[in-house]
């Protein structure tokens, strides 16, 4: 899979003491990313979070990303800014101590860790997939409302003629 964020950090770049790391979508970026999110426009996209190491060879990860995007209102079709904000709280993980395997953490500490791919931790991927989730894929403008007119003929009811023959025989 192609990434639309490439943040990757090497795991043996990463000093014992931690890493403050503060990224910033590119033009480039944030207009793949819009067309990924299904948005008409990411104006900006900034993540700031820390990674430390943990024992075993597993990392943490603390922090948020903001994005600044532009959506088209589903009840005005007006264009609306909205800012959405995900937390970033992880685990990265060898994969030895992930799944069913040998070594593996039963009574593990992180509620769904992140696996570590080939030395490297893939924070972009976890940036984009928090994003999606969090866009409100039927964005509405602030006092927007949509009021529902029924303009389909009124049609005769099937019965009408039975009901009509009934009250002539009595």
């Amino acid at each position: 899979m192609n990434a639309i964020l490439d943040w990757v950090h090497e795991t043996r770049a990463i000093p014992d003491a931690g890493l403050d790391v503060t990224r910033e979508a590119t033009e480039e970026t944030r207009a793949a990313l819009a067309e990924a999110l299904n948005i008409d426009v990411c104006k900006r996209l900034v993540a700031r979070y820390t990674i430390k190491p943990f024992e075993s060879g597993r990392f943490e990860l603390h922090g948020e990303a903001v994005m600044t995007a532009q959506q088209i209102c589903v009840v005005t079709l007006a264009p609306l800014e909205r800012v959405y904000r995900v937390r970033l709280d992880l685990a990265y993980w060898p994969p030895e101590l992930l799944g069913d395997g040998p070594g593996a953490d039963i009574d593990s500490l992180a509620d769904d860790p992140e696996p570590i791919e080939d030395g490297r931790l893939d924070v972009g991927r976890v940036v984009f997939e928090e994003l999606s989730s969090a866009i409100d894929p039927f964005p509405r403008s602030d006092g927007a409302t949509f009021e529902w007119k029924n303009e389909a003929p009124a049609r005769d009811n099937p019965f009408a003629a039975l009901e009509k023959l009934k009250r002539r025989s009595d």
